[in-house]
């Protein structure tokens, strides 16, 4: 492969065009085919088109340096970002980008479509003040239970600093998850979903409810379960937040959150994620292609959706099974209960027949004796009066026998016709198509650049606009100063580049400030030449 034996200078200016490709609207190295701007030809002389940079991206894809690549970019994100002394907690949460495709793959719930459709879930890392920190590329079926909690560990060896908690929105807030951190002796922070709505009713609270730090209008409490069922299976700790005025909860929070975290300070923390979270998304969708694919080379593999859902089509078929049987078994002890009721009032009623006639006998006997014959028709009448009940007792068990026999048969013949159904539904289920699963690996690539340019330009930002724009998102910035028209001047021992006086004052107040703070900064480019950028002056 080509890009082991070039020179770094060049390994360097195709990196450059990768990473800068949002800067330049572009989404992909495809789109270089009939670009006809001046891109990277200030920096390099020349803008590569489309070929070489997908076979320098293809042979990157081919070494697999994806995960090598975000490891050693997350250790130097936190290294730059945060003091040694300071605590160090994380947001996660997925970023699903949909994937247009008319092949079977594997589908999942696009919420940004509304859809469900083919594409690939990324969990996206960031720290406090929302910097970002790594990100995975994953099947769009993967869950928070499976990925999570190994995330976390393996984060905090990549970057040799202990994680404090990490903050996950509802996704996470299942009783799966919260037992493999129990296991794993790690604190999270999550929420309930609203939907279905909690009352009050269902919570047992523990202490006095405690106004919100920064929110006076809502007071928090903690709490468990009610229900005793749900208390003994319960792992989290839930904290139950309300209006002032009001009575049922508005927010459940849930998690092994850790007891030094003051009950106040809970829903505030939280509330971050927003901020340094959804919102971090939005910037980079829009500023850094997040939502662009790379690659589209796949495996077949068997769908696990539908082996999912062939498994729980099966539990059911296995469940009527159960109750087939149980059936059978019961028909099958009716039928000789039957015939054992049957036998025996015969054998009784014979017996009480011969009684009846013996006695019969002997009164006969006394008459023609001239005997008392009071005891003869005492016994005689409690004969008929046994054999009455013998029989009427035999009739009402028949009829139970029979009745319950009926009963089975029909509740048999139902069972049969549900198992036949519910096979019909499992075995139409179509497990024998493969379907596509895409190879991440240089998406996990093209991830690792578009964190590492918006953190670049978060760096910027914070070490060098001036004070009005450094909160400037990644698109923004791109419109108003990195795609700025200008001369650049390559020198003996600096670099000078003249952009563009701007059409109004306060931006070009603005771009002047900014020029000012980063000549001071005295960076230099590659080969060591001194950096300046100046801003022309306006009319």
């Amino acid at each position: 492969m080509r890009v082991l034996t070039s020179l770094k200078e060049t390994i360097w200016s195709k990196f450059d065009h990768l990473l800068y490709l949002p800067l330049l609207k572009l989404e992909r190295p495809r789109d270089l085919y009939y670009y006809q701007g001046q891109g990277l030809k200030s920096l390099y002389g020349f803008t590569y088109k489309y070929l070489p940079m997908e076979q320098y991206l293809g042979q990157l894809t081919r070494l697999k340096i994806g995960q090598p690549l975000a490891n050693t970019l997350a250790r130097c994100y936190v290294q730059a970002w945060y003091e040694e002394s300071e605590t160090l907690f994380i947001f996660a949460d997925w970023h699903v980008k949909p994937h247009w495709t008319k092949y079977f793959a594997h589908s999942g719930s696009v919420t940004m479509w509304g859809r469900v459709m083919p594409g690939t879930k990324q969990l996206v890392v960031t720290g406090p003040q929302g910097r970002l920190l790594m990100g995975w590329n994953a099947t769009i079926d993967s869950h928070f239970s499976g990925v999570l909690v190994d995330m976390e560990a393996g984060l905090a060896t990549i970057v040799d600093r202990p994680i404090a908690y990490t903050i996950v929105d509802s996704e996470g807030s299942g009783l799966a998850l919260a037992q493999r951190y129990a296991e794993a002796d790690r604190y999270y922070l999550s929420v309930l979903p609203r939907n279905p709505a909690h009352q009050l009713t269902e919570f047992k609270l523990h202490g006095q409810w405690q106004v919100g730090v920064d929110d006076p209008d809502h007071e928090v409490v903690e709490a468990t379960w009610v229900d005793e069922r749900k208390a003994a299976q319960e792992v989290r700790r839930l904290l139950v937040m309300r209006p002032v005025t009001g009575t049922d909860p508005t927010r459940v929070y849930a998690g092994c959150i850790p007891t030094t975290i003051a009950l106040a300070q809970i829903p505030p923390l939280f509330r971050e994620r927003w901020y340094h979270q959804e919102w971090r998304f939005r910037e980079m969708i829009k500023g850094a292609n997040l939502n662009s694919n790379y690659g589209y080379s796949y495996d077949k593999v068997p769908n696990r959706t539908r082996q999912r859902q062939w498994e729980k089509a099966q539990e059911k078929v296995e469940v009527t099974q159960g109750k087939l049987a149980q059936r059978a078994e019961a028909l099958t002890n009716l039928r000789p209960q039957l015939v054992q009721l049957r036998q025996s009032y015969a054998q009784k009623r014979v017996e009480l027949e011969q009684e009846l006639k013996l006695h019969q006998q002997t009164l006969v006997q006394c008459q023609q004796a001239g005997q008392t014959t009071v005891r003869c028709q005492k016994g005689i009448a409690r004969r008929q009066r046994q054999l009455q009940e013998l029989t009427a007792g035999y009739q009402k068990r028949r009829r139970s026998l029979l009745t319950r026999l009926q009963q089975q048969r029909q509740q048999l013949r139902q069972l049969q016709a549900q198992l036949a159904e519910r096979e019909a539904c499992r075995d139409a289920i179509d497990t024998d198509t493969l379907c596509r699963e895409r190879h991440l690996e240089k998406d996990q690539i093209m991830l690792n650049l578009q964190l590492l340019l918006t953190n670049l330009h978060d760096w910027a930002a914070e070490h060098y606009f001036a004070p009005e724009w450094q909160k400037l998102e990644l698109e923004i910035a791109t419109r108003l100063i990195y795609q700025k028209p200008g001369r650049v001047r390559w020198e003996a021992d600096q670099i000078v580049v003249e952009l563009e006086a701007y059409r109004y004052p306060d931006q070009q107040r603005a771009m002047q400030a900014t020029c000012d703070r980063f000549n001071a900064a005295n960076l230099r480019w590659r080969d060591r030449r001194l950096l300046r950028i100046y801003v022309a002056k306006g009319l």
